[in-house]
């Protein structure tokens, strides 16, 4: 019985399932795209995908795809699609394959072209948002053309600018050439073109008349390359799609399209479900999207032509490879590197460093032998002779040494100074290691707000594109304007906010500059940085989850932090310094100073005539002096002096202990608060990164929920912030870690990344 239930059972789910799959309709789609270029292929594969995202729960869709890039093949194409019976709707995804189905007269099924240019680039009179063609319809934008021209014209200023493009596209495009022309005459820009049908030759002929150039994706891959390369020697601005623009290939600047794909895809996804369901396309909106796009600029190339954006496009535009107009690039470890060469602050600390140097070395001088060597020439005139005064003339010589034997004074000045002399290098080490700390903070306080404001371009432009979404469902009557106002609104918001971090990034930069000593008005780039950058070895001892383990790290670091900790080696120092003092002042009682001293003198020559009593030219020579003694000094009373100061040197020894131990339980405290904080920050960025895959799924589900009015715009703002508040999480969080580990080296002593001596 059991088996016979169970046999009746699946027996029932395969009719279930069977039945489910005679209920979807079958739709066979011939799709027809022009090339392998992103733009075609991001193109059709949109098209496809919401076609899928659509009606794959209604109906069993079949893509039948065909490639052709001229129009000959692309008319054979879709004569061999209208006769194909087992093709229900044709769709040409690209641009001229679009064109090449608007003016026929013989569609026997339905067509929708998705990617009419502009909507005066036809020959057709839109009349209420319809093709009004049997079994046609389209999708098409407005001043596309008369956009593009105006703002190229801002970023380069020019009279003529050239359109590089297959001779065919023109004729596929018939009204294109007059479209063009209206829009540079417009702008006072004069249209020209070069056809890349012809020989290489030809046209390098031709672009050397050439002031600016617009290079259209048809060009073949060959001669694409050959004309890139060409213009960019002759230095000449070249404009193209986006896609184009992002690649390293020198052009300057294009509209992005990407949201334009975005939005024709799910206008012809819908009108299709409106076919199928029984519409007509003559009578479907051709849905004139309006579609904010970005004007991408490649700052790199900008700069290597001398063409830069000014305020109004810098508001507008996307930059791209900005960081490139840097002219010095760092990393952090250039920067630690250069910020201990050229501080200012720690340059001053440097001459008291040398200053206690040579007191060091005065002091030791003290102790050395002092040797005098002396002349003496004196002469009695003749005159004072007459007064009864021997006429003289003497020359004499000799030489003094002293040297000191004993003294405690002069020891105990040896060993202070020298104590002294290394209570500088502490303190110039404590510099070094602050100035290393604050320059890391500074370093990744940069790249944190310039994270932030890449976050901030990634949540405008997600808004753009759920503006892009309100703006297609308003054309084709899902909604009311009101969900376009709210995406405007946030939108403007957040373009402040843009500006107000742009402003803060300045300022973290200009402080990263003063710390290096670089001018304001010089640019830098800096490095991203990881874990690794910061500390090789260290970081991996914060990934713990054990709360003991934690406090068992803390308690091993504690002795190293205190053994090369500056501050606490300063005050070692001073207490050394004290106690040689006091050890100085006791010895006083009981020890003399004693020194020895030694003199010898010598008459090189001595004559001389006593006018009444000497015959002339008689010399008289006295005898060679010498003299050697040893010298001793003791106070014997001083009023009670030495007392009173060995009690006071004593008291201040006790006062710097106490200090001392006060200043090693603070790194002690400091030292497992950092710890905590770097084990928190490493936790909270691992969070952080589950939350962010979590928040994009989110986002993608409620956003194409929003596409088909299922949800509010409450809720889709709701799951974008929630997005941008993970996304901002995780790298403040990574950053913040970054920081703790350099805070918790700090407290250590020493830097992995940068010798300190």
């Amino acid at each position: 019985m059991f088996f016979i239930l169970a046999t009746l059972f699946m027996s029932n789910i395969s009719d279930a399932k069977e039945e489910n799959q005679i209920q979807l309709s079958k739709v066979n789609i011939g799709i027809i795209y022009e090339g392998d270029d992103d733009f075609n292929l991001k193109l059709k594969s949109k098209v496809e995908e919401e076609i899928l995202n659509i009606l794959s729960e209604e109906y069993q869709i079949k893509f039948s795809e065909f490639k052709a890039d001229n129009l000959e093949v692309q008319n054979m194409i879709v004569d061999k699609l209208l006769s194909d019976q087992n093709i229900d709707v044709i769709i040409p995804t690209g641009i001229l394959s679009s064109y090449a189905v608007m003016n026929r007269d013989d569609l026997s099924k339905p067509v929708i072209a998705p990617f009419i240019i502009d909507s005066k680039s036809t020959e057709l009179a839109i009349k209420e948002n319809k093709s009004g063609i049997n079994n046609l319809n389209f999708i098409t934008s407005n001043s596309i053309v008369e956009r593009d021209i105006k703002a190229f014209k801002k970023l380069a200023d020019f009279n003529k600018i050239t359109f590089i493009i297959a001779k065919e596209f023109n004729q596929g495009v018939k009204n294109l050439p007059k479209l063009l022309k209206e829009a540079g005459e417009k702008n006072g820009v004069k249209v020209d073109y070069i056809y890349a049908n012809q020989s290489k030759e030809d046209i390098i002929k031709q672009l050397d008349k050439v002031e600016v150039a617009y290079l259209s994706p048809l060009v073949k891959d060959s001669k694409r390359s050959m004309v890139l390369d060409e213009l960019k020697k002759r230095n000449i601005p070249i404009f193209a799609l986006a896609d184009m623009v992002k690649g390293n290939q020198g052009i300057l600047a294009g509209y992005s399209h990407d949201k334009a794909i975005d939005v024709r895809a799910r206008a012809t996804a819908l009108n299709l479900e409106l076919i199928l369901a029984g519409k007509k396309a003559a009578n479907l909106p051709v849905y004139i999207d309006k579609s904010d796009e970005e004007l991408l600029i490649n700052m790199k190339v900008a700069r290597e032509i001398g063409v830069l954006p000014d305020w109004d496009l810098l508001k507008s535009a996307k930059l791209i490879n900005q960081d490139n107009l840097a002219q010095k690039e760092l990393t952090l470890k250039e920067s630690l590197k250069m910020a201990i060469n050229n501080n200012l602050d720690l340059e001053a600390k440097s001459k008291d460093l040398a200053l206690a140097e040579k007191n060091l070395k005065k002091a030791k001088n003290n102790k050395k032998p002092k040797l005098d060597l002396n002349t003496t020439y004196s002469q009695i005139d003749e005159d004072r002779a007459l007064l009864g005064v021997a006429s003289e003339q003497k020359l004499t010589g000799g030489i003094k040494l002293e040297q000191l034997i004993f003294s405690e004074d002069a020891n105990a000045n040896i060993d202070i100074k020298e104590k002294l002399y290394q209570q500088e290098r502490t303190k110039l080490k404590k510099e070094k290691l602050d100035l290393t700390l604050e320059t890391i903070k500074s370093y990744i306080n940069t790249l944190k707000a310039r994270a932030d404001i890449r976050l901030q371009e990634e949540n405008i432009k997600l808004t753009k594109d759920n503006l892009n979404i309100a703006r297609t469902k308003h054309e084709i009557g899902a909604t009311g304007p009101a969900d376009i106002y709210r995406w405007e609104s946030q939108q403007s918001v957040e373009l402040s906010g843009l500006s107000e971090t742009e402003s803060q990034l300045k300022m973290v930069k200009d402080n990263l500059k003063r710390t290096l000593d670089l001018p304001l008005t010089e640019d830098i780039r800096l490095k991203e940085i990881d874990t690794a950058d910061i500390s090789q070895g260290l970081a991996d001892k914060f990934n713990v989850n054990n709360p003991w383990k934690l406090e068992e790290i803390s308690t091993n670091l504690v002795q190293e932090s205190i053994e090369n900790s500056p501050e606490i080696a300063t005050l070692d120092y001073l207490i050394e310094v004290k106690q040689r003092e006091y050890q100085m002042k006791k010895r006083k009682y009981y020890l003399p100073q004693v020194g020895l001293s030694a003199k010898y003198d010598t008459y090189f020559n001595h004559w001389g005539i006593n006018y009444s009593k000497q015959a002339p030219g008689v010399d008289i020579h006295g005898d060679d002096e010498w003299s050697i003694g040893i010298q001793a000094s003791f106070p014997l009373y001083d009023g009670g002096n030495k007392e009173v100061e060995l009690t006071k040197v004593e008291q201040e020894i006790e006062q710097l202990q106490k200090k001392r131990e006060s200043v090693a339980k603070k790194i002690e405290q400091n030292l497992r608060n950092k710890v905590t904080a770097a084990n928190t920050e490493y936790r909270k960025n691992k969070y952080s990164q589950d939350a962010v895959e979590s928040a994009y799924k989110s986002l993608e589900l409620v956003r194409d929920a929003y596409s088909k009015g299922l949800v509010s715009i409450s809720e889709l703002l709701d799951v974008q912030s929630a997005l941008i508040n993970a996304k901002r999480q995780e790298f403040v969080t990574n950053y913040n870690y970054l920081i703790a580990i350099a805070e918790v080296q700090r407290a250590l002593g020493s830097f992995d990344i940068v010798n300190i001596n």
